[in-house]
């Protein structure tokens, strides 16, 4: 690059020396900084107070918003409660406080088809709600699946005790996609043998055909 002396012409210099554009240059800066100085005296007080914090330190460098901390996850019994009640779900839902955790009962129906394993699209709602309301918890999941008394015929299942396995692990999968940790979760089948009413009534085979997330009490409570 060619310096800036060698680019000007030795007329020009003649006619207007360096020394005098740097001059005018700072002339002009000062009458601007006066006329600055001169509007000020103008204003009131409010203004003259908003031009001397401009110059402040403090007031220059704005500090960074002070990080929340996060809040204890809470009692996982009382968020699912909360979870469900504001998806509609409450009536729907069982939760059950026992010595080991909080019980969660979904009525197969909700769930899968007659004797099927694969879960329904309206399962996705139900389950997601679960699994965004445990999903800070660290308590372990046991996800149990259970059936009624009637034999299996046909299909690709052999005895109801393989169809609620199947159905468990189901249900597993689609809470670990939800975001459960996978760690977190462990699938169970009971099959017939542990109804939670009697099989001989329609009512009751339908209460038995259940899927139950247990969620631990953790150990050091």
């Amino acid at each position: 690059m060619i310096p800036f002396l060698h680019r000007v012409s030795p007329e020009s210099m003649e006619e207007n020396p360096l020394w005098l554009i740097v001059l005018c240059d700072m002339m002009t800066n000062l009458m601007l900084f006066f006329l600055a100085m001169f509007a000020l005296t103008l204003q009131g007080a409010e203004a003259k107070a908003s031009f001397e914090r401009a110059f402040r330190a403090e007031e220059a460098v704005v500090p960074a918003p002070p990080v929340a901390s996060p809040e204890p996850s809470a009692d996982p019994e009382t968020a699912l409660r909360r979870a469900l009640e504001a998806a509609g779900l409450a009536a729907e839902v069982e939760l059950q406080r026992t010595e080991r955790g909080v019980r969660v009962r979904l009525r197969d129906a909700m769930l899968f088809p007659t004797a099927g394993a694969v879960l329904e699209p309206g399962a996705a709602l139900p389950l997601g709600v679960i699994a965004r309301a445990l999903k800070g918890a660290p308590h372990e999941v046991v996800v149990e699946g259970h059936t009624d008394d009637r034999p299996v015929l046909g299909g690709q299942y052999r005895s109801n005790w393989e169809l609620s396995v199947a159905r468990s692990h189901a249900v597993l999968e689609r809470l670990a996609a939800e975001g459960l940790a996978p760690g977190r979760l462990v699938a169970a089948g009971y099959g017939e043998f542990l109804p939670s009413a009697s099989n001989a009534t329609p009512e009751g085979r339908a209460a038995n055909r259940r899927v139950e997330l247990l969620v631990l009490r953790p150990e050091e409570d």
